[in-house]
């Protein structure tokens, strides 16, 4: 490669010049850089441990999720796939975390574990998901997923203010 700034040689492969730092326009092809081609995982983090919260986020995260990324998902018709993806990363998530959960809780007596153990849980989940949009949809706009997960974070905080206040009318 002969850099267009400084007519300098350097390898094909190399993001820019080992002389004057240029870019390699040729290697910088769109939807391929690491910052465009990576989904934020914190987001999709957020939202998992909203729903975490409330109880039942293994199906609420994967039903959520796919629906407020099915556009995007469904151009490549993956849609399903990510849902099942989504559903099973929840379910082996639970039930690994389950026995560690009842069985230290237990020893420790402590809740503050079991509330260790549930973030843990929603930072694993949130970045499963984000790794399976990365995977399914690969040219997601990233300005557009930031937009979708605010509204999963959304929901989800309704999702858990529901929640509390049906518990608390319960008592």
């Amino acid at each position: 490669m002969i850099c267009h700034k400084c007519g300098k040689e350097y390898e094909d492969d190399m993001p820019k010049c080992l002389w004057c730092d240029a870019p390699n326009e040729e290697a910088a092809a769109p939807g391929t850089t690491e910052e465009s081609g990576n989904r934020v995982a914190g987001l999709f983090m957020w939202s998992c441990m909203i729903f975490n919260f409330t109880g039942f986020g293994y199906i609420y995260v994967s039903i959520i999720q796919t629906l407020l990324h099915y556009k995007e998902l469904h151009k490549g018709k993956v849609a399903l796939r990510f849902f099942i993806g989504m559903l099973l990363a929840n379910v082996a998530l639970y039930f690994l975390t389950l026995p560690v959960i009842n069985v230290l809780t237990k020893a420790i007596n402590n809740t503050l574990f079991s509330t260790c153990v549930g973030l843990a849980y929603a930072i694993v989940l949130g970045f499963i998901g984000a790794k399976l949009i990365n995977f399914y949809a690969p040219d997601y706009d990233k300005s557009e997923y930031r937009k979708k997960e605010r509204i999963a974070i959304a929901i989800a905080i309704i999702v858990f203010i529901i929640t509390v206040i049906v518990l608390k009318n319960k008592q």
